[in-house]
């Protein structure tokens, strides 16, 4: 499943978030930015990167797979990197290649 996903799938997202259910409590996180890596003449789909960003700066994501309900491709279990804060909250990586 993971590797028929591209970048398109994640950039018209309802409102331009990404669900994910951390102890019962569903979270939405703002789709930042989404970064294509060079293609591989191996692998039929593109490697893509999301950034995503959580709006309270108090909460930091522990490292870890999450499950994300995406709106077509139903849940996703997905290794999310913290990253950082930045000015808007902070940030999250996931790397799909």
């Amino acid at each position: 499943m993971l590797e028929r996903l591209s970048s398109a799938d994640f950039a018209d997202l309802p409102d331009g978030k990404l669900i994910t259910l951390v102890d019962g409590e569903s979270i939405a996180l703002d789709v930042a930015e989404i970064r294509e890596f060079t293609p591989s003449r191996t692998r039929a789909a593109t490697p893509f990167a999301l950034i995503l960003r959580e709006r309270d700066a108090h909460r930091t994501l522990p490292q870890g797979i999450y499950e994300y309900r995406h709106p077509v491709h139903g849940p996703l279990h997905l290794f999310t990197v913290p990253i950082g804060p930045d000015a808007d909250g902070m940030r999250y990586e996931i790397i799909l290649n």
